[in-house]
């Protein structure tokens, strides 16, 4: 189990601020921390330098068991990142995260474990959006599975994380240039698109969007956040059960702009008494000052994770929330493969910032399933009399079997006076033989006129293969 008390405080090394609030959050998340002290992948890890979850495990157990004390963060956990300058914490904490998934990767291929997911970070603070969107023409439904290891809120329009939570998965309707393109109306039809929690993850990162994208200016309001946080609204499975989430962590941004201000947070140690955290201060608060602040990144966490041992609650593949998965696909799971085109995997170098936003921008995480489940809903009234085999591409010429079914009532009967030749005439198929023929008039006018036996008024007899002369004469 984890100390009780707060961990160390962290000398600033220069610009360090935002990196040592992140850590501290890392630090004191339960389900991480409880992990790090087992010591369990400093014992396996077979990686020669550069491991960032072999320099998280050892600042945390220091940090940890040292509380009181004034601690200098490692090179390690810096190394590539920070560059003596203003930063983001929320970037310098998915940058660590990204990183420690790469660690964990890297021991899965080097103990050659099975395919499950061997990924403590997606263990721990992953979880999965269920994206559906219905055509409004024929009913049908798509659905799409999107992991997720932090949720952004657009906090615009919200005075609250609740209300933002409710904006966020507010059916939105795609209609005008934003149109669906439907699989089976063949067309761009109006949608309805609405996005909720298909599992969510035991540690919530929640992300507020205080930065403008065009000049980086932080917008002034107030946008309040719960001590208790209950996301059973905003699950795909209602009949799911209550899933209560506790506050553990905040991270604060004080400044004006994206490009300037100073990082600290607020941290509730494992006997519930709350800490502000400012580098190498660290001094006792009430929840009430935690809660009065103009968060960045709230940090929750499941009630039923907080009393677990360690030792096998994050590795044990119990299931994240109390919903059957399989319902919608038989697994969840993230495999190795996924992480494919993880750069710097086994090379045995850190990974520099530029790589690593170079990569977020190509290689952004993808649907892990695409279900096109198609649900055409018909009123009870509608008798269907064909059912197209069309999927998708162009249209095709149907065959004369085809073509006399579909046009007669009587099947596998022609109609009276007709004859099947086994063709069927197609508009598009004659007007690609005329362009055949006419492309090969012109070759063989290009072929008389190049050897000087073709003239205007020679058409009618080059028709015929006929050249002047008396000489009868076949092109090649």
């Amino acid at each position: 189990m984890r100390p009780s008390a707060v961990g160390a405080g962290l000398w600033n090394l220069g610009n360090t601020c935002y990196a040592n609030a992140a850590l501290q959050c890392l630090t004191h998340t339960p389900p991480l921390s409880s992990y790090m002290l087992s010591r369990r992948h400093s014992d396996t890890c077979r990686k020669q330098a550069c491991c960032m979850l072999c320099a998280v495990e050892a600042h945390v157990t220091r940090a940890l068991l040292h509380p009181g004390d004034v601690i200098q963060p490692s090179e390690g956990l810096l190394m590539g990142f920070h560059r003596h300058g203003q930063e983001d914490a929320h970037e310098f904490l998915m940058f660590t995260m990204h990183a420690m998934q790469e660690a964990c990767l890297y021991e899965c291929a080097q103990l050659d474990r099975p395919s499950e997911d061997p990924n403590l970070i997606r263990q721990i603070f992953g979880g999965t959006w269920r994206s559906q969107i219905e055509c409004l023409h024929c009913h049908g439904v798509s659905d799409t599975l999107d992991p997720y290891l932090d949720i952004a809120l657009d906090i615009q329009g919200a005075r609250s994380v609740s209300q933002a939570l409710d904006l966020l998965v507010k059916p939105d309707k795609l209609d005008g240039d934003n149109s669906y393109h439907c699989g089976v109306c063949l067309k761009k039809v109006p949608a309805s698109k609405t996005l909720t929690l298909h599992t969510s993850s035991k540690v919530l990162i929640l992300v507020l969007k205080w930065f403008s994208d065009f000049t980086g200016m932080k917008m002034e309001k107030e946008v309040h956040y719960p001590e208790h946080l209950d996301m059973r609204p905003y699950l795909s499975q209602q009949d799911a059960g209550p899933l209560a989430y506790e506050l553990y962590a905040v991270l604060v941004h004080a400044g004006w702009t994206c490009h300037s201000g100073h990082y600290f947070c607020y941290i509730k140690a494992a006997d519930g008494q709350w800490f502000k955290i400012d580098d190498t201060q660290v001094i006792a608060c009430d929840v009430s000052s935690a809660l009065s602040q103009r968060a960045y990144v709230l940090f929750y966490i499941q009630k039923n994770e907080l009393g677990r041992d360690a030792g096998s609650a994050f590795l044990s593949g119990e299931p994240r929330c109390r919903r059957t998965e399989h319902r919608v696909m038989g697994s969840t799971r993230w495999g190795p493969a996924r992480h494919s085109h993880s750069m710097g995997e086994g090379s045995g170098r850190p990974t520099t910032l530029e790589e690593w936003r170079l990569f977020q921008k190509q290689f952004r995480p993808k649907p892990e399933f695409n279900l096109r489940k198609i649900e055409c809903v018909l009123p009870a009234n509608v008798a269907v009399i064909h059912q197209g085999t069309y999927r998708g591409g162009m249209p095709r010429c149907r065959s004369a079997q085809e073509s006399s079914l579909h046009g007669h009532p009587a099947r596998g009967v022609l109609p009276q006076g007709t004859k099947d030749t086994g063709q069927v005439p197609c508009p598009r198929g004659r007007a690609r033989a005329n362009k055949r023929k006419k492309k090969k008039r012109r070759r063989r006018r290009r072929r008389r006129r190049s050897r000087g036996l073709w003239t205007p008024s020679s058409d009618a007899a080059a028709a015929d293969m006929h050249v002047p002369g008396g000489e009868h004469r076949i092109d090649d």
